[in-house]
């Protein structure tokens, strides 16, 4: 139900950003005025305007199940491929694949170690930043010849629509609130899953009977 429930919020927010940012219809969209086919205050740019972006590390000592030392998610292209024992980031950050899968457009709030095939991007238009990523065609930036590759410059020069600084913190406001539904669900899961991998070996040896 939760994975369910968090689609349903994801499309949500793809329904919202779609009818702002490319159908117009914004909060208070009836007065503003329309300048060279675009609301007044609103540009034409790059990516590179509004967010901040690096590569990820390699990492030295890892595991790849969670303990008590290494308890840090260690970040590859497509998803989390270990764990570390300390954070590259504490903060929120968006991860794109740089070498070899691309994509996959990864949120992580908490902290993280990004590996070196990673993009690490920043920006305080974050959620924005991320319905942008979801929407680029990364197979047309790719610059690789024996695999595929991204490099920095290449997304930092990406065009983009850079709405006026108000209509992006409504945005901000609005949908980083249906993220932190999904945040919670996930941790809901997470929770719940690590029950069931308690209780299911004492359930299957006996240690544990149900009436």
């Amino acid at each position: 139900l939760n994975h369910q429930m968090n689609k349903t919020l994801e499309s949500i927010a793809q329904a919202i950003f779609k009818q702002w940012f490319v159908d117009f219809e914004f909060p208070g969209y009836e007065k503003t005025k329309i300048v060279d086919g675009l609301p007044e205050g609103w540009c034409q740019g790059a990516l590179g305007d509004i967010v901040i972006i690096e590569s990820g590390k390699r990492p030295g000592e890892k595991s790849e199940i969670k303990t008590h030392d290494l308890n840090v998610p260690l970040i590859g292209a497509s998803s989390v491929m270990g764990f570390v024992k300390d954070a590259l980031y504490k903060e929120p950050i968006l991860i794109i694949g740089r070498v070899g899968t691309h994509g996959i457009v990864q949120r992580v709030t908490g902290p993280s170690f990004p590996s070196d095939n990673t993009l690490v991007i920043k920006s305080k238009y974050f959620e924005y930043t991320y319905q942008i990523l979801k929407t680029i065609d990364y197979d047309s930036l790719n610059v690789g010849t024996t695999q595929p590759l991204i490099t920095q410059t290449t997304i930092k020069k990406y065009d983009i629509l850079i709405p006026s600084d108000d209509v992006l913190r409504k945005f901000e406001t609005c949908i980083s609130e249906l993220f932190n539904k999904i945040v919670a669900n996930n941790q809901e899961s997470e929770s719940l899953i690590e029950i069931r991998d308690s209780l299911l070996p004492r359930l299957m040896s006996g240690k544990i009977r149900i009436n």
